[in-house]
């Protein structure tokens, strides 16, 4: 699970671009993929023009519906990643408060998304990936390219199995 802010420009082109390269490694059985926002402010919409352009232009078909994060994600889901810190607060609450309520643990699914960006120094914490809406066309451009990057890394690691011991821990 794939989660920004409004689920209608980093979070749906991660979570295109993630099935995207799933599809050509040809592991589509092994993955469920999907993408939410943090907020309701845009469930149902298309994801914003300027993001399904930029993916188009990359041979990226985007044709998600914005949705909300909900407490069954968290048990349906074995990542939850999370596009910036403001994201990672709120989906850590949502897991403590999940966790308390069900008595499971929720918290460790919870992780920043470029954790596994090869990019991103080793130790270094809280990468984000930043949030175009207000930006340009550049600024929509710079999110592909890092999502792409992350998304190879992301699926690299998880199909060698150790997801846990390649990324930083943001406690």
């Amino acid at each position: 699970m794939f989660v920004c802010s409004g689920n209608i420009c980093r979070s749906p082109l991660a979570h295109a671009v993630f099935a995207d390269l799933v599809k050509h490694a040809g592991a589509s059985d092994r993955y469920l993929i999907e993408s939410s926002g943090t907020s309701a402010y845009h469930v149902g919409d298309q994801a914003d023009l300027r993001m399904r352009q930029t993916a188009n232009n990359h041979g990226i078909a985007l044709d998600h519906r914005a949705r909300q994060l909900i407490h069954q994600d968290l048990e349906e889901y074995d990542m939850i990643l999370v596009m910036d810190r403001s994201n990672y607060a709120e989906v850590r609450s949502l897991a403590s408060f999940q966790s308390l309520a069900s008595g499971k643990h929720y918290l460790s699914k919870v992780r920043m998304y470029r954790d596994f960006d090869p990019s991103v120094r080793k130790g270094e914490r809280w990468a984000e990936v930043p949030d175009p809406y207000y930006g340009d066309t550049g600024d929509f451009e710079r999110v592909f390219e890092i999502v792409l990057r992350t998304s190879r890394n992301l699926l690299a690691v998880l199909e060698r199995g150790d997801a846990g011991s390649d990324v930083q821990e943001n406690g």
